[in-house]
C-alpha cells in the first residue's frame, strides 16, 4: 500500500512538471534575464551614487578614495633675477588639507592617487617677464607665459589635469633667466583632487 502511493504521488509529481515544463521554465528564463536586468541596474547606480559621494568611502592605498585633499598657496614676497630652473616657492598657506604641499620646499606630494587639479597664476608688472611650467615627477607638462614689456601689467594663470599616483610630485618652476614675480599677493598655486 505504502509503495503504491509513493508511487502514485511520484507519477502525478512527473506529470504537473511536465504538463507545467514551458510555464516552468519561461519564468526561469525571466527570472534570469530580470536579475541581469536588476544586476547591471545596480551596479550602474552603485557607481552613480559612489561617484556622486552618497556610498561608503573606499580604502584607496593609505588615503580613503573621497577624502579630499587640496591646498592654496602663495608668495610671500616679490622675487627678481629667478634663475632657468629655479623652482618656486609658494610659502603662504592658506590651505593643506591632508598635508601634500609643503610650504618650504614648493613640492606637492599627492598622499592619494587620482586625477588632479592644479592651478597657477603669476602676475608681473613695469617691463619684466617670466615663464613658468608645473612638472610632474621631473618632467616639465605645462607652460604659462607672462611678458609685460609692452604693458604695464600682466597675470598669467594656467591650469593642468594631471593623474598621480600615491608619492607622486609636482612643483612650478622658472623655465626662463632673469625673471621676476612682482605681485606676490597675486601669484598663487592651488590644487585639489578631483
Amino acid at each position: 500500500m505504502f509503495f503504491v502511493r509513493m508511487l502514485t504521488s511520484t507519477f502525478v509529481t512527473l506529470l504537473i512538471l511536465l504538463g507545467t515544463q514551458e510555464l516552468f521554465c519561461s519564468k526561469v528564463t525571466t527570472r534570469t534575464n530580470n536579475w541581469r536586468n536588476f544586476r547591471d541596474d545596480y551596479l550602474s547606480a552603485s557607481q552613480t551614487c559612489y561617484t556622486l559621494g552618497f556610498t561608503k568611502e573606499r580604502r584607496e592605498n593609505s588615503l580613503k578614495a573621497k577624502e579630499i585633499i587640496a591646498f592654496d598657496a602663495s608668495f610671500s614676497s616679490s622675487m627678481t633675477k629667478i634663475k632657468s630652473g629655479q623652482r618656486l616657492v609658494f610659502a603662504l598657506v592658506d590651505e593643506n588639507i591632508n598635508h601634500g604641499y609643503n610650504a618650504r620646499t614648493g613640492v606637492f606630494t599627492a598622499p592619494g592617487s587620482g586625477v588632479f587639479v592644479f592651478q597657477w597664476s603669476t602676475v608681473v608688472t613695469g617691463t619684466h617677464y617670466i615663464q613658468t611650467v608645473i612638472v610632474v615627477n621631473g618632467k616639465k607638462r605645462a607652460l604659462n607665459e607672462c611678458n609685460t614689456t609692452r604693458a604695464n601689467n600682466d597675470s598669467c594663470t594656467r591650469m593642468a589635469v594631471v593623474r598621480l599616483a600615491v608619492g607622486d610630485k609636482v612643483w612650478i618652476e622658472c623655465v626662463k633667466d632673469n625673471s621676476a614675480i612682482n605681485d606676490y599677493k597675486s601669484s598663487a598655486f592651488t590644487g585639489f583632487r578631483l
